[in-house]
Parts: structure tokens; C-alpha cells; sequence
């Protein structure tokens, strides 16, 4: 394998893992957010020593991804939160989403298209 190959597929392999560490981020904001909604129903301690255990790996996950120069991804991450967010609060929930939800449902789906678009 000559050099240029072999940076190549370094590089792919650095990627890849930034990546998974944005994915493990928006779930940990995720189950985080779960746990902050299960807490202020319920009013169990231990739920809310885990979703500050959850929300503080998804933040240092996040920011060390910001220092890697993924901004990008982590404005998308943020974006698909807030579907996934909303979706889990209607379903496990019985939230209700008004038009001013619903509306910023369908400007944060057009946003992540707009960002997976090329140049």
C-alpha cells in the first residue's frame, strides 16, 4: 500500500470513530432528556443522578467532537434531537404538538436536508 492510500484510510478510520462518538452523544442528550421528563413526573432521586450522569457524557462527547472540527455534524446531531425529542414526547408522553411545534418540527427536518446537501 503506497502513502497516499494509507492516509487516506487512516484518516476514513479517524472519521468513522468522531462519528460514532456523535451518535453516542445525541443518544446520551436523548435518554438524558427521557430521564430529566421521567424525574419531574415521578420526583425519584436516582432518575435524576442518571440523566445528569446521561447529559454530562453527551456534553464532554460533544465538545471534544467541536475540537475536531465537526461542527457540521453537530448541528445536524442538535436538529435530529429535537425530531427524536419530539417524537418520544408524543409517543411516551401523550404530548400534544401544536402548529408552532409541528412548524419547527418541519424547519429542523429542512435544515438537516439543506446541510446534506453538496456544494
Amino acid at each position: 500500500m503506497n502513502q497516499p492510500e494509507s492516509e487516506y484510510i487512516t484518516k476514513v478510520a479517524s472519521m468513522s470513530s468522531y462519528w460514532f462518538v456523535l451518535s453516542a452523544a445525541g443518544a446520551s442528550f436523548t435518554l438524558g432528556s427521557v430521564l430529566l421528563k421521567q424525574f419531574a413526573d415521578t420526583g425519584v432521586g436516582y432518575v435524576l443522578f442518571f440523566a445528569i450522569l446521561a447529559l454530562g457524557l453527551g456534553n464532554l462527547a460533544y465538545v471534544r467532537l467541536l475540537a475536531h472540527g465537526l461542527g457540521q455534524g453537530a448541528v445536524m446531531s442538535s436538529m435530529s434531537q429535537v425530531i427524536a425529542l419530539s417524537v418520544l414526547g408524543a409517543v411516551l408522553f401523550g404530548e400534544r404538538l401544536a402548529i408552532p411545534q409541528l412548524a419547527g418540527l418541519a424547519l429542523a427536518i429542512a435544515s438537516i436536508w439543506l446541510f446534506s446537501q453538496t456544494r
